[in-house]
């Protein structure tokens, strides 16, 4: 824990303070600040006594409790060289630093000094980071715990529920759990955008690599199938040219003469042949035509009558015996003839046959020159078509061949190279996706832990009972008229004296009051148990002054005396009341305003 003492305040040319510096060294106990208006028949508003406490919240924050416009924090009579100036020592584990905060206006200025170490940063907001970190405390925490100004802060309880709650946040300690879920949530946005990217330049790469690989895939099926083509044409080719030479045949020329010579020997044959049976012909013809001669001759010889018909002579014995005879004769000559002609016909059917055989043979012979003819022309033919064959099959191989280059070409090896470079891309994005994406479960856990569900909750379940027991007991050294709690929201539940249930509102301005300190006290003592921080002042601007009776200022000041001796706290009451100055056990600081200038006079006695 911090421990952090105030040791003093020292003010010129702000707001009513003029040139003459007002300085406060704070002490141990009970003090008052009050004073008296010199232009306003001495009268004891409008003095700037809530000047001191602007002029602490001004140095540490930069600005007033009342959020006045810088140009009105200048002192509008000498308007240059604002200066405060506020030192203060920090304990903490058991080692102490002297810091110093000078805060300048007209011109604007702001310095942080540790044990006379500049610590001032680059620009007025990181110097005020700086501050803010070693005080550990928002302006709207110092407002309620350590500086508070009663008349012109708004109640808690009048606040709204968000307000409130960041408030007990502050005072809790708890904010950091709700700065830390921004952060997260932030992480965890910018994560999840980092997972998106990579994941779009993950499948961006996936998808380059599979155009590549698809680009090399399809070189490499491309010159496949030509190859296929190439090498089945080359096999058809070559069947072709096996096909071409198994149909050449192997010609004997001197056969083929002789073939020749026999296709002539045997024409003259059937040429002799042919003759032959014309002559043959022309002597059956001869014989046929004898033969009806005889016929004729033999008609008119041979008659039965005494006297011939012809010459008219008497037919004797003899004569019939001549004719007779004659007869025979012609008739052996008629089948003598016959007989040729059956001769004949036989040679002519013979000659016939002979020729018929020779011209089957002179077809034979012509049909085996005119295939040879036909296959040597076929052969010529062939041969010419496995020359171009032979031509086809080198270009196709020649072709093959430089496919085959293709397969290992600059650009498939190129392709491989971009795949390769593609791949380790895709790797690296796969395993930065990996990693994301497990910090994105992280951050899923981490965000749920810092949820109002998570860590959080139960820490604020622990505290509420320590809160609403300190909030018990000051609404009874209050003599409040209610009990008041707050739930696990940091909503208020508020039971009357009857038990009924009742709003803040439902009370007077003095109930209301009493439940505001008793609020105000707790959350001071809240403060303190959180563990992070302590301070050794507390000022409380016209505590006194407004809606308590007389009860009520004892009732405050008994607190507040066992608040001196419980935590050994410097407690500084701004009030214009002069029963006031009677409660102090520290010092009483006077001031004195004249002319419109704020200056710090000496007490002369308490009942002044």
């Amino acid at each position: 824990m911090k421990y952090v003492d105030f040791n003093s305040v020292k003010i010129r040319n702000f707001l009513s303070i003029g040139k003459e510096p007002v300085e406060i060294s704070f002490k141990h106990g009970l003090n008052v600040i009050t004073g008296v208006n010199r232009d306003k028949e001495d009268r004891r508003n409008g003095v700037g006594k809530s000047t001191i406490a602007d002029a602490i919240h001004f140095a540490i924050f930069g600005e007033t409790i009342r959020e006045l416009s810088k140009e009105f924090i200048v002192n509008s009579i000498n308007k240059k060289n604002t200066y405060v100036e506020l030192k203060f020592s920090v304990n903490e584990n058991n080692k102490t630093k002297n810091y110093r905060i000078v805060r300048k206006l007209k011109p604007t200025k702001c310095y942080l000094y540790v044990d006379g170490t500049d610590l001032t940063e680059s620009t007025i907001p990181n110097t005020n980071k700086r501050i803010k970190s070693i005080l550990n405390s928002s302006p709207e925490v110092f407002q309620n715990c350590v500086i508070m100004s009663l008349n012109t802060t708004l109640p808690f309880m009048a606040q709204r529920k968000v307000e409130k709650r960041k408030f007990i946040e502050g005072i809790l300690n708890l904010e950091i759990f709700s700065e830390m879920l921004l952060s997260a949530r932030s992480e965890y946005n910018d994560v999840q955008k980092k997972y998106e990217h990579i994941t779009k330049d993950f499948d961006h790469a996936n998808n380059i690599c599979k155009l590549l690989n698809d680009q090399k895939e399809n070189i490499i099926n491309s010159v496949k199938e030509q190859k296929d083509k190439i090498l089945k044409r080359v096999k058809t080719i070559q069947d072709e040219i096996a096909e071409n030479k198994s149909k050449i045949k192997n010609i004997n020329k001197e056969l083929f003469e002789k073939s020749k010579d026999k296709f002539k020997v045997i024409n003259e044959k059937i040429s002799d042949i042919s003759t032959q049976l014309s002559n043959v012909k022309t002597k059956i013809t001869r014989h046929e035509t004898e033969i009806e001669f005889h016929n004729k001759k033999l008609n008119n010889i041979g008659t039965s009558a005494d006297v011939c018909p012809t010459c008219l002579h008497q037919i004797t014995n003899n004569d019939r015996s001549h004719i007779q005879k004659e007869k025979n004769n012609i008739l052996k000559d008629i089948e003598n003839c016959n007989d040729d002609i059956v001769s004949l016909n036989q040679q002519v059917d013979s000659i016939k046959e002979l020729k018929q055989n020779n011209i089957t043979a002179q077809g034979q012979i012509n049909q085996y020159i005119s295939n040879i003819k036909t296959v040597n022309n076929n052969n010529k033919l062939a041969k010419t078509y496995i020359e171009n064959l032979n031509k086809d099959l080198e270009k196709n191989n020649q072709d093959l061949t430089e496919l085959q280059k293709r397969e290992t070409s600059v650009e498939v090896q190129d392709l491989n190279n971009k795949i390769n470079n593609n791949l380790k891309e895709v790797q690296q994005l796969e395993q930065n996706s990996n990693t994301i994406y497990k910090s994105l479960s992280t951050l899923e856990v981490v965000k749920y832990i810092l949820s109002e569900e998570g860590v959080k909750s139960f820490i604020v379940k622990k505290i509420l009972d320590v809160l609403n027991n300190r909030l018990l007991y000051y609404l009874q050294k209050m003599d409040a008229n209610c009990i008041c709690r707050f739930n696990e929201y940091f909503e208020e539940e508020i039971v009357n004296e009857k038990g009924e249930n009742c709003s803040y509102f439902n009370f007077s301005g003095a109930e209301r009051k009493n439940i505001d300190l008793a609020i105000l006290f707790t959350f001071m003592d809240m403060r303190r148990l959180q563990g992070d921080i302590a301070y050794n002042i507390v000022m409380f601007d016209e505590l006194l002054d407004s809606s308590l009776d007389e009860k009520g200022v004892e009732l405050v000041l008994n607190i507040i005396r066992e608040r001196i001796d419980t935590y050994s706290e410097s407690i500084y009451i701004i009030s214009h009341r002069k029963e006031s100055v009677k409660a102090a056990t520290g010092d009483v600081v006077v001031l004195e305003k004249k002319n419109g200038i704020t200056t710090r006079v000496d007490l002369v006695n308490k009942t002044e």
